[in-house]
């Protein structure tokens, strides 16, 4: 009788083996389960280092890309982009945002990754697929704009778009020390990471220019590329509005929507990007204003406000 259960017990342990070694094997040919995902979709307010910092529904949303994040393109202030991420919000591709893509955040269905099917060459039959030729990325930069603050190691610079971050290392060759409202010209590699440092030229155009770098492109081809292109899509910056009557000469109006309030800082978005206005205890201001509101401000050289109203 014992030797009967016995040869029962490991009939069965060897049938619930065979299931478990079968089903095993069905998942590997079926493939796995993905990890969950969600697609992002905003307007880029800022690029922090590695955190694309987008506006989201009910505030600030951060994306964060790794070493192993597909990003399609250079984005900029006020580029509407689509983040595929993870539940963490570390990205696995950011591209521009198409006509069609409303902003917001949606998770994605799981789906199962398949595991590609390798089928082996027949002998004497097919040739090799043809290699691909990409055409080299560009893997240094021209940035050139005024200088808004040193802050240690950081060198922010105002763009068409925003502000810009160049970061200053060891290895960077700054040509002398520079100070707020000097025009500055960066080398600097894709992360943003500059090779030199120098006072811009007089003919240096402001704006971003990409150096191919097996081409030979060398900075003064580059520059003088830039500027026949800025005057060939008539890129020229609209003049700053003269100030109103009753103010100094040199003072101008400001007009945009606030981005962010940073203490005494209202941080604008201008038609040609961001605007820093600061707040003293000498200016009138005619009510409490918040994120989104309209203002005009009338402010000095040094980007002090006289006077900030909503604008009408």
């Amino acid at each position: 009788m014992r030797q009967l259960t016995f040869k029962m017990s490991a009939h069965i342990v060897g049938i619930v083996c065979c299931a478990m070694l079968l089903f095993t094997l069905n998942a590997l040919g079926q493939g796995k389960p993905a990890q969950k995902t969600k697609t992002i979709v905003g307007d880029l307010l800022m690029i922090d280092r590695d955190l694309y910092i987008v506006r989201g529904e009910l505030g600030e949303i951060q994306i964060e890309a790794t070493y192993k994040t597909e990003i399609t393109e250079e984005f900029e202030f006020g580029d509407r982009i689509k983040a595929l991420v993870l539940m963490n919000n570390k990205a696995l591709k950011i591209e521009r945002a198409g006509p069609n893509d409303v902003p917001g955040v949606v998770e994605n269905l799981p789906m199962i990754a398949k595991v590609p099917h390798t089928k082996k060459a027949e002998k004497g039959k097919g040739k090799a697929p043809a290699l691909s030729l990409k055409p080299k990325q560009p893997d240094q930069k021209i940035i050139i704009g005024d200088l808004l603050m040193i802050d240690r190691d950081l060198y922010i610079v105002r763009g068409e778009y925003g502000e810009i971050q160049i970061e200053a290392t060891y290895k960077t060759d700054v040509t002398e020390e520079f100070e707020f409202g000097d025009r500055i010209k960066a080398v600097v590699l894709m992360n943003n990471k500059a090779i030199k440092i120098e006072r811009a030229g007089p003919n240096d155009v402001p704006g971003v220019t990409m150096l191919q770098g097996a081409s030979g492109t060398g900075p003064e081809k580059a520059k003088a590329e830039s500027a026949k292109e800025s005057e060939t899509n008539g890129q020229t910056k609209k003049p700053v509005k003269a100030a109103a009557n009753g103010f100094p000469s040199d003072t101008r109006v400001v007009e945009g929507q606030i981005l962010m309030i940073d203490g005494d800082f209202y941080i604008l978005r201008g038609d040609q990007g961001e605007i820093r206005v600061e707040r003293t205890d000498k200016t009138k201001v005619s009510e409490e204003f918040k994120f989104g509101d309209f203002i005009k401000a009338i402010v000095k050289k040094n980007d002090q406000a006289i006077s900030i109203e909503r604008l009408k």
